[in-house]
Parts: C-alpha cells; sequence; structure tokens
C-alpha cells in the first residue's frame, strides 16, 4: 500500500493540484487578513478565517481533490491499466484514500500556520494564550471532521468515473454550510437541527459552538460524520472492487 500512496503522490507532483492545495490554504488567511487591516482583532482574523476556510474554500476544495484523485484514470482511460496492476483493488483504494486525507490535513495546518504568520505581521500584540488554546482545539476539530468526509467525497468520483460530480457535491456542501450559517445567526431551532444531522453542515454549527458562544449544538458533529465515514468507505470498498474491467469502466 506504501508503493501506492507513493505512486499516487508522484502523479500528483506532475499536476497543479499541490499548487491549488497552497492556494485554498492561504486565500482565507489573505481575505481576513485584508477584511482586519487597520482595525485588527485576533479574535475576529482567527473566525473569519476558519468560517471562510470551512465554509466556502474546503468543500469545494477537497471534493475536487478527492474527485480528481479517484477518478483520473476513469478520464484518462487508463484505468484497466491500473485494475490489471499487481496489487489488490483494496490497497490502491486505501492509498488513494490516504493522499486525500493527507492534502486535507495538509490545507488546515498550511492555514493554521498563515493565519498566525499574518496576523503577527499585522499586529504588535502577541496572541492571548487562551485563544490560542481555542482556535488551535477548533482547526484540530476541523481537520479530523474534514478527514472523516474522505470517503464521501470519493465516492462521488468513484461512482461518476469523473470529477464533476465532486464538484457538484462540493457546491451542494456550501449550500448547507450557507443553511447553517443562517441558522444560528437567524436564531432558526428548526434549520439549525436539520443541517445538525447532515455532512458539512454539522461541522460548521460545530465550528460555531466553538468560536461563539450560546450556540446549541443537538448533536457532535464526530457522530454523523464516523457514520458518514464508516458507510461510504464500505460502499468505495465493494464498488472498487467489483468494478469490472473492460471498456473503460
Amino acid at each position: 500500500m506504501l508503493n501506492v500512496f507513493y505512486t499516487e503522490i508522484l502523479k500528483l507532483r506532475r499536476t497543479k493540484m499541490f499548487w491549488l492545495v497552497i492556494i485554498g490554504a492561504l486565500m482565507p488567511a489573505l481575505i481576513s487578513a485584508f477584511a482586519a487591516w487597520g482595525n485588527m482583532s485576533w479574535t475576529d482574523l482567527y473566525k473569519n478565517n476558519l468560517l471562510f476556510l470551512n465554509v466556502m474554500v474546503s468543500p469545494l476544495l477537497l471534493s475536487l481533490l478527492s474527485g480528481y484523485v479517484v477518478a483520473r484514470e476513469y478520464s484518462d482511460s487508463t484505468i484497466n491499466q491500473l485494475f490489471v496492476y499487481p496489487y489488490r483493488r483494496m490497497s490502491i483504494l486505501l492509498g488513494k484514500t490516504f493522499v486525500v486525507a493527507l492534502l486535507s490535513l495538509a490545507v488546515i495546518v498550511l492555514n493554521y500556520s498563515a493565519i498566525w504568520m499574518v496576523g503577527s505581521l499585522m499586529s504588535d500584540q502577541p496572541i492571548p494564550n487562551d485563544l490560542i488554546g481555542k482556535y488551535t482545539e477548533a482547526f484540530i476539530w476541523m481537520a479530523a471532521l474534514q478527514m472523516l468526509l474522505t470517503p464521501l467525497m470519493m465516492a462521488t468520483g468513484i461512482v461518476g468515473k469523473s470529477y464533476i460530480p465532486s464538484v457538484v457535491l462540493g457546491i451542494i456542501a456550501i449550500l448547507v454550510n450557507m443553511m447553517a450559517i443562517s441558522g444560528v445567526e437567524d436564531h432558526l431551532a428548526g434549520r439549525v437541527l436539520f443541517v445538525s444531522y447532515l455532512p458539512f453542515g454539522t461541522m460548521i454549527i460545530q465550528l460555531l459552538d466553538i468560536t461563539k458562544p450560546g450556540v446549541e449544538d443537538h448533536i457532535h458533529a464526530l457522530i454523523p460524520h464516523a457514520a458518514m465515514f464508516l458507510l461510504l468507505f464500505v460502499f468505495n470498498a465493494f464498488y472498487y472492487t467489483k468494478s469490472e474491467v473492460h471498456s473503460g469502466s
């Protein structure tokens, strides 16, 4: 499986996907910095960065990356060659899953470093210790919850045999996230309850619960995300290993 993982990394090195990871990680930090220019607050800087990253950027970026990793062989018509390699299909799937999870983690880590560096350059005041703990916790939870969605984002590419369905999933995820934001801001209990059980949306409710006092979380985001991880991982394993090798399918 390590050979498969290494091969997938080499494939990505020949593309612009690593640049997308870097740009996607830096963009929320830079936009949050411009928004705070002249009146910087560590709290607002971190909160706005986390919201922009997890509501708008990560769903679309990671869905695109996931779809690309699993569907590239279909679009290049090399899936037949891949399936006759001397590796079990389950090993190939696990290698691809680890690559996507690593890319997801890389986005979070790069963004965490970027927002700290930007804030340090903009302010003479060091970030308070209590905020470091609070927002580090938020970053850790977002990283874990994003990685648990890896099988879901990969499933759309595996079934659709293209990264386009994954992009559609990313757009739907953004809409769900916006529903979560509006539900909390407008105090719409029914909407908050609804999105609390949806992938992506429940993660945003969890994020707001960490960064904003008084948010009612009906269920911890770990529960629906862990359930989605288990269900979709089993589905991907079954579907991917049972795919027939003919006519590029």
